[in-house]
């Protein structure tokens, strides 16, 4: 099942429950932003390189015109966590687990929905994301107020990496590499 349609009534997704099949940790570029990468480094002690990756334009479905390209001397990417041989992210463990969970980027939190809020906060409207094949179940009991809190941390912390992303891509003096671009967004790398 890759997710039910959307419905007029979209409380009823308020009872999706992950079931931890680990699809959507299979095949997907997880893009992520620096503040994704602060909180997983700092939580998990990795290394920079064991985290992230910078996918080329020739392998992310990303619309040619998104905000999140990253302009290189030798093209554009898009920063991603890290994914193993075969596509799976490199934190998901042999159980189909996270191994970052308390440290996930944010969209991981958010996923697998879509959700529209009202300009006042309250959401408006939720279905499921058909990304990958979700067998979820439906005895979750999620709260309006726990979505529109991820939505919001995720556009927060995503429009202030974007606007990061404008400024790196508007510079003409340094060479742009992507260890430049980590050290822009403040990291040692």
């Amino acid at each position: 099942m890759a997710g039910a349609p959307a419905s007029r009534d979209w409380r009823r997704f308020l009872g999706f429950r992950c079931t931890g099949c680990g699809n959507c940790c299979r095949g997907t570029v997880v893009m992520v932003t620096d503040a994704d990468l602060r909180r997983i480094a700092e939580g998990t002690g990795l290394p920079l390189d064991r985290i992230v990756r910078f996918v080329p334009e020739d392998e992310a479905n990303i619309p040619a015109r998104s905000s999140w390209w990253v302009r290189f001397g030798d093209g554009r990417a898009v920063m991603a966590l890290r994914h193993r041989a075969g596509g799976a992210c490199a934190f998901l463990d042999a159980e189909d687990r996270c191994t970052i969970y308390d440290h996930r980027p944010v969209t991981c939190r958010e996923h697998p929905f879509n959700v529209t809020l009202t300009d006042s906060g309250a959401v408006e409207h939720l279905s499921i994301s058909r990304i990958v094949d979700c067998p979820h179940d439906w005895d979750g009991h999620l709260t309006r107020g726990d979505l529109r809190s991820v939505v919001r941390w995720n556009e927060r912390q995503s429009e202030a990496y974007l606007d990061r992303v404008r400024a790196w891509n508007r510079r003409r003096t340094a060479p742009q590499t992507r260890p430049g671009f980590l050290r822009f967004l403040g990291f040692d790398a």
